[in-house]
């Protein structure tokens, strides 16, 4: 009688432990999907969004790239635009020396000589700034000082004046920075400048004809004319600074928005997650509950 109660109840009570392993097994899968955030610890439990994950992922990384090497290019043009404002300063003080000469108010040539030759030494110096190993007045010549008074073809000026810029040492090509794809931006300015040129000659003319009025009046002119010419490209690159800073934020709202996408794919929404935990609690007290109830059943109670 035994045994067949056991035959009586196999089939019932194997198909039960059966699905009681499955429901086991999803409620311990959920739990898990809970505790780590994740809807699966692997691409299987998300095979029909893999791809869809993996190019999301993909295009993130190339915009937070962009968005990097867009914030370094912003840094360099900050640091031109400050310096050129020191450059700006030094200028009209320079100026206003010079105006003092000319008006009788400043004691003596050697005096305006010595300002001179220190105001270019200066001029020179803010033009050799270096940012992280890179001359921004460089051009592409980044480890090279742009900037050599020294060099044999910058020679002593004498007015009526001519440009020469035989100090400069990088070359003409501008600096450029891809903020997003297909955009490319040129940014910057190399010390060989219209405005650079015309304020280190008017310090070389002064410095060299210290004695000479019509010199003087001369370097006074040529540093009018440099604080516009800098003024103008101090301006230009602010705006570039200001594009950058505009596709930056897209770029940011971009990568706010593939986030979403790939928490949306791969993170455990967590409500759902709950609800569903519950749910595989209370199928599997049922599914318990009446294993047990088969197991106590005996086919002698039902045979006559």
């Amino acid at each position: 009688m035994a045994i067949s109660s056991r035959i009586s109840t196999f089939t019932f009570s194997n198909r039960l432990n059966s699905n009681n392993l499955r429901i086991q097994q999803n409620a311990n899968e959920t739990q898990l999907s809970i505790s780590s955030g994740k809807k699966s610890r692997n691409f299987a439990g998300i095979s029909t969004d893999v791809q869809r994950l993996l190019n999301t992922e993909s295009d993130l990384a190339r915009i937070t790239t962009q968005n990097i090497v867009a914030q370094t290019a912003q840094s360099r043009i900050n640091q031109m635009f400050s310096t050129m404002g020191d450059m700006l300063d030094l200028a009209n003080d320079f100026a206003q020396t010079l105006s003092q000469n000319l008006s009788g108010q400043f004691a003596t040539p050697f005096d305006l000589e010595v300002i001179a030759r220190n105001s270019e030494e200066s001029m020179a110096a803010l033009l050799n700034t270096n940012l992280g190993g890179r001359y921004l007045f460089a051009g592409s010549m980044i480890d090279v000082p742009p900037v050599d008074l020294t060099d044999p073809l910058y020679t002593a000026q004498a007015t009526p004046s001519t440009p020469n810029i035989e100090y400069y040492q990088g070359d003409n090509m501008m600096q450029n920075v891809t903020v997003a794809d297909g955009y490319t931006l040129d940014y910057g300015v190399t010390a060989d400048d219209i405005g650079f040129e015309k304020m280190l000659r008017a310090m070389n003319l002064a410095a060299n004809n210290s004695a000479d009025t019509a010199a003087i009046s001369e370097a006074l002119s040529l540093i009018n004319e440099a604080v516009d010419d800098i003024a103008a490209s101090r301006t230009d690159i602010s705006s570039k600074a200001t594009l950058i800073e505009d596709r930056m934020q897209v770029n940011s709202d971009e990568m706010a928005l593939l986030q979403d996408i790939i928490s949306s794919l791969e993170d455990t929404d967590l409500a759902e997650a709950s609800v569903l935990l519950t749910q595989y609690q209370t199928q599997l007290e049922a599914s318990y509950a009446t294993t047990a109830r088969i197991l106590r059943l005996n086919l002698h109670d039902y045979v006559n």
